[in-house]
């Protein structure tokens, strides 16, 4: 950030050396933007590095497996349940049927 906002104030002098008052006020605008996004990204924890950017790649991977590990012991577990649940049905026509 520090970088981005050098190249900023270096450039906002040229403009008012030169008395450019557009661009200076467009250079104003673009030095709150940086700043904002900078809290923002910290804020967030929001990632911009490359390194960053590749452990937030495999932490979503990680979540997506996890959560398809989970779906699958979910559908099992309820598939299960449902012939539990049939088995009971036909034991108690059985039982009516001894009546």
């Amino acid at each position: 950030m520090s970088e981005k906002l050098d190249t900023i104030h270096i450039q906002m002098d040229l403009a008012e050396a030169k008395k450019n008052t557009a661009s200076l006020e467009l250079l104003e605008i673009w030095r709150s933007q940086v700043i904002a996004a900078r809290i923002y990204k910290a804020e967030n924890n929001i990632p911009d590095a490359p390194s960053e950017v590749e452990l937030a790649i495999a932490d979503i991977e990680t979540t997506v497996a996890k959560a398809e590990e989970r779906k699958e012991i979910i559908e099992d577990t309820f598939s299960n349940t449902k012939v539990h649940k049939s088995k009971v049905k036909e034991d108690d026509q059985n039982q009516l049927s001894m009546f």
